[in-house]
């Protein structure tokens, strides 16, 4: 079979037969694969549920508990108090607040405010635009109105694809 080639549209409808029974069995196989990942993702999903769930029952006693504490046994910091077991410490954290921005409101006070420094500007070209203006020449991207070559740009040929779909 090294040497055989497709010679004919009968030798071609042969080969396309003769795979397409590899291909069945690949994706029967891939099917029975995909269903077993299925299952173990499900029993996994569940058991972080399941640990999940002892996590803050666990947590909502100590919490509880902690606010009973009296405070000079707590260590207590900016951003957290913290009161030591043998099995662990127990942590109550102060984040920082989150800030939640809407640009445009940010800027327009920004710029009301005379706070120019404060405002990025960020050029970019607009190649979508410039690339209707350009021509390949010898594998090299042309301005076409002066015939400059435009830096910056790489061309990177791409190999032709073959496929074959079934009608």
């Amino acid at each position: 079979m090294e040497n055989w080639k497709v010679q004919n549209d009968d030798d071609a409808e042969f080969i396309i037969e003769k795979y397409n029974e590899k291909l069945s069995e690949t994706n029967r196989y891939k099917l029975a694969i995909e269903t077993k990942i299925k299952s173990l993702k499900d029993k996994l999903s569940k058991v972080n549920d399941e640990e999940r769930e002892i996590i803050e029952r666990r947590d909502s006693y100590l919490a509880e508990y902690f606010e009973t504490i009296d405070e000079k046994f707590k260590k207590k910091s900016k951003t957290q108090e913290k009161y030591r077991l043998p099995s662990g410490s127990i942590v109550k954290k102060y984040p920082n607040p989150q800030f939640k921005r809407s640009e445009d409101k940010l800027l327009n006070w920004i710029k009301s405010n005379e706070l120019n420094n404060y405002v990025e500007i960020k050029e970019a070209p607009k190649w979508g635009d410039l690339k209707k203006l350009t021509q390949v020449v010898n594998g090299q991207v042309i301005y076409k109105e002066t015939g400059e070559i435009i830096e910056g740009i790489e061309l990177i040929e791409r190999s032709p694809v073959l496929e074959f779909k079934e009608e």
